[in-house]
């Protein structure tokens, strides 16, 4: 069992070598100006609150 363990970390570990030297290069796209607004707005506009709001209210 133990040795499957170890033959399966190997590969976990290989393909996430693979992912990360492929995903180097790529350069995500920015945001449409003024998304953030938007997006904050159709929260504020459903009643949703951010959570990270939340969190800090609840450490004051």
């Amino acid at each position: 069992m133990r040795h499957w363990n170890k033959k399966f970390e190997k590969s976990l570990e290989k393909e996430f070598n693979r992912l990360e030297a492929a995903s180097r290069d790529v350069i995500p796209p920015a945001a449409p100006p003024g998304e953030f607004e938007n997006i904050m707005a159709e929260m504020e506009r459903r009643g949703i609150e951010p959570r990270v709001r939340k969190e800090l209210r609840k450490k004051k």
